[in-house]
C-alpha cells in the first residue's frame, strides 16, 4: 500500500518527461541497430537505410527544431486558450515547410545521388518524400504535451510510438523480408505518428488561423533555423563526406560508431528545451540555481557512465552487433568526448533573451572548424579523423557562446555550471579515452 501511494502522489516534472521520452526514443534507435545487424540483412543495405535517415534528418530536422525552440518562448504566459491558437498555427507552418522538404528531395534525389552519395542510388525517394512529410509536423507531440503540462501523456507516447517502430522497422528482417520493406516501414510509421498529432491537436490546439502568429514564429525561428541548420550540419557533413570517400559498408560503421552518448545527447537537449520558458522572464536568478542543479546531476551520471563505456566498448561493440561493426568502437570513443560540450548550457539562456544572432554566428564557427578539420583529418587518418573534427568543432563552439554569455549579460560559467565537478569529470574522462585508444588498443 505505501509503494501504492507513493507512486500515485509521485510528481513527474516535465523536464524528467522529456528526457525520458528522448531516452526512449534513442533506445528504439539501438535495438533497431541491433536488430538489424543481427539479422540477414548484411551491412550493405544497413549503410543504404542509415543513408535514407542521414537524407530525411538532413532536410528536416534542422528547421523543425529551430521552429519549436521558437515555440516554447512564445509560450510563456500565455493562457491555455492562447497556446491552442498558438499550436495550431505552429502546426500550419511546419505542415508548409514539412511539404516544401518532401518536394525538395523527390524532385532533386537523382543529383544528390551523384554529387552525395558517390553515385549509389537513393532508394525508395517516394517513401523518403513521405517520410519527411508525416514525421517533422508529428515532431510537434511531445511539446504539445509539454505546453499543456502532461508529462504522464509524454511517456505514455513515447512507449508506446517507439515500440511500434521497433516492431515495424526491427522485425521484418528476421521474417525474411528486405530493405524497400523497412524503408516502407518507416513510411507507415511515420504516419501513424501524423494521425497521432491530429488526435492530439483536435484535443488541445484551438483551429484559428493567425498569420500574425505565424509571421511571428518565422522571424523569431529563422535565425535558429539557420543556427539549427549549421549546427546540425556537422552531423550532415560527416555523413557526407564519408558517403562521398568510402563505400555503403564503411558508411554503415561509421553511423554504428558516430552516436554519440545517447543519455548525454538526450537528456542535454531536453533539459535546455524544457528550461527555455523559464529562462524567458526577467527573474533569471532561479533558473540559473535551477539549471546549475540539473547540470550538476547529469555530470555525475553522465561521465562515470561514459568512462565505462570507454573501458568496455571494444568488446562490447562486437557483441552487440557482430565483428564487422568491432572498428566503430573507436568512433564512438571519440563521440563519448562530446559529453565535455553536452553539459554546457550557455545557448538556453542566450536563446531565451532571443540573443539568435550570437547563436547563428556561433553555429557558423562550428561548420567552418568541422568542415575544415573533417576533410583534412579524413584525407590523413581516415574515417576517425571525422570524428575528431566533430568534437573539437563542439567544444569550440560551446567555448565561444560561454563567452559570449559572460559579455553580454555579465553569466559567468560557474552561475550556471558546476566548474570544480565538471574540470575534474573533463580530465578523467580525457584520461581514460588516451589509454583506452593509444595504450591498450
Amino acid at each position: 500500500m505505501a509503494i501504492k501511494s507513493a507512486i500515485k502522489n509521485y510528481s513527474l516534472s516535465n523536464v524528467s518527461a522529456l528526457q525520458f521520452f528522448q531516452l526512449v526514443r534513442y533506445g528504439a534507435f539501438i535495438v533497431i541497430g541491433i536488430l538489424l545487424s543481427k539479422s540477414a540483412l548484411g551491412t550493405a543495405n544497413i549503410g543504404h537505410y542509415e543513408t535514407f535517415l542521414l537524407i530525411a534528418t538532413a532536410f528536416s530536422l534542422f528547421w523543425v527544431n529551430g521552429f519549436l525552440k521558437s515555440i516554447l518562448p512564445e509560450s510563456s504566459g500565455k493562457s491555455n486558450e492562447d497556446v491552442g491558437i498558438l499550436l495550431f498555427n505552429s502546426f500550419i507552418l511546419l505542415s508548409i515547410f514539412a511539404t516544401v522538404a518532401a518536394l525538395t528531395v523527390f524532385l532533386l534525389h537523382k543529383p544528390f545521388s551523384s554529387i552525395l552519395l558517390n553515385g549509389n542510388p537513393v532508394y525508395m525517394p517516394a517513401a523518403l518524400a513521405g517520410y519527411i512529410l508525416f514525421n517533422s509536423p508529428s515532431l510537434l507531440i511531445e511539446y504539445v504535451y509539454l505546453l499543456n503540462n502532461r508529462p504522464k501523456s509524454i511517456i505514455s507516447y513515447g512507449l508506446i510510438i517507439f515500440f511500434i517502430q521497433i516492431v515495424i522497422v526491427g522485425v521484418p528482417p528476421f521474417l525474411g523480408y528486405g530493405l524497400n520493406t523497412i524503408l516502407m516501414g518507416l513510411f507507415f510509421f511515420s504516419a501513424l505518428k501524423f494521425c497521432w498529432l491530429l488526435v492530439v491537436l483536435k484535443k488541445y490546439a484551438r483551429p484559428v488561423f493567425m498569420p500574425k502568429i505565424i509571421k511571428t514564429l518565422i522571424i523569431a525561428g529563422l535565425p535558429l533555423v539557420l543556427s539549427m541548420l549549421l549546427s546540425s550540419s556537422a552531423k550532415y557533413i560527416d555523413g557526407f563526406i564519408i558517403t562521398s570517400k568510402f563505400t555503403p559498408e564503411d558508411f554503415a560503421i561509421f553511423q554504428y560508431g558516430a552516436r554519440e552518448l545517447p543519455l548525454a545527447l538526450l537528456m542535454a537537449n531536453s533539459l535546455g528545451m524544457a528550461m527555455l520558458p523559464r529562462f524567458a522572464g526577467k527573474n533569471i536568478d532561479s533558473p540559473l540555481a535551477e539549471l546549475r542543479s540539473e547540470v550538476s546531476r547529469l555530470t555525475w551520471f553522465l561521465f562515470p557512465v561514459s568512462v565505462v563505456l570507454l573501458l568496455s566498448s571494444h568488446w562490447l561493440y562486437p557483441l552487440v552487433f557482430n565483428p564487422q561493426f568491432e572498428a566503430s568502437a573507436t568512433i564512438f570513443n571519440i563521440y563519448l568526448l562530446l559529453v565535455i560540450s553536452r553539459v554546457l548550457f550557455p545557448q538556453t539562456i542566450l536563446i531565451s533573451k532571443k540573443i539568435n544572432r550570437t547563436i547563428v554566428r556561433a553555429s557558423l564557427f562550428e561548420v567552418i572548424i568541422n568542415a575544415g578539420f573533417s576533410i583534412f583529418l579524413a584525407n590523413k587518418i581516415g574515417m576517425v579523423g571525422v570524428a575528431y573534427a566533430t568534437f573539437i568543432a563542439y567544444l569550440l563552439e560551446k567555448i565561444y557562446l560561454v563567452i559570449a554569455l559572460k559579455r553580454k549579460f555579465g553569466i559567468t560559467p560557474g552561475k550556471y555550471l558546476p566548474l570544480k565537478v565538471y574540470f575534474i569529470s573533463s580530465f578523467f574522462l580525457i584520461a581514460t579515452f588516451i589509454l583506452v585508444e593509444f595504450i591498450l588498443y
